[in-house]
């Protein structure tokens, strides 16, 4: 199995972001901001996937904040903690 810590434009990338639980969409997050960090240094700059991609999860995580600051964590499909 190949495993690359960050996530090129060509690679899948979920749907519906609101499916993953916690761990997967902090992995996803980290795995975005690393690709946007390598592309940064690059001569090209940022892939615009990439970016589009680190926006969506800007969202759901920012979503998910809030929800958690309302009290609001049984409205989420997230597995307990």
């Amino acid at each position: 199995m190949n495993y690359c810590s960050k996530i090129h434009p060509g690679d899948p990338f979920p749907e519906d972001l609101t499916t993953l639980d916690e761990t997967a969409i902090e992995v996803l997050n980290s795995r975005v901001h690393r690709a946007l960090d390598a592309e940064y240094l690059s001569l090209d700059g940022p892939n615009p996937e990439t970016t589009f991609r680190q926006e969506e999860v800007t969202i759901e995580l920012d979503r998910r904040d809030k929800a958690m600051q309302t009290g609001a964590r049984k409205l989420l499909r997230l597995r307990p903690a």
